[in-house]
């Protein structure tokens, strides 16, 4: 089915997605980039895709993370709204839940948003911890 724009949002598969401000992904841009750029122990890229909003790469083949907000080659794509994404990074929302709950879909190595998502929250605790 192809999107349809209506006033307040676009309709994608039947379903009227209201456009989140791009400063929902800014927010997550930027905590993602202070927690994870720089750091080692992620060795595959992952797009994370939030439609109009835009998208989060996070890229570890180099042996070292890097973050950014350019679509770049990854190894699995995870698509979700921005909304749904910062609710998860909140702990609002459990990724499995909002996968079974089809508000993020996956494609390519799916094993990898398990693992990307374990080391967002593993670097997460680790610089709580240090900061505590």
């Amino acid at each position: 089915m192809p999107n349809t724009k209506h006033e307040y949002g676009l309709e994608r598969e039947g379903r009227v997605c209201y456009k989140i401000p791009m400063s929902t992904l800014d927010e997550i841009t930027r905590r993602l980039t202070d927690l994870l750029d720089g750091t080692e122990g992620f060795d595959a890229a992952v797009l994370f895709d939030c439609g109009e909003a835009g998208v989060i790469h996070i890229d570890g083949t180099s042996g070292v993370v890097k973050v950014s907000a350019q679509e770049g080659n990854h190894d699995c794509r995870i698509a979700m709204s921005a909304e749904t994404f910062l609710h998860i990074l909140d702990g609002e929302m459990d990724e499995t839940a909002a996968f079974m709950q089809g508000e993020m879909r996956l494609t390519g190595e799916i094993g990898l948003a398990t693992q990307v998502s374990d080391f967002i929250r593993v670097t997460a605790q680790a610089e709580d911890a240090s900061a505590a």
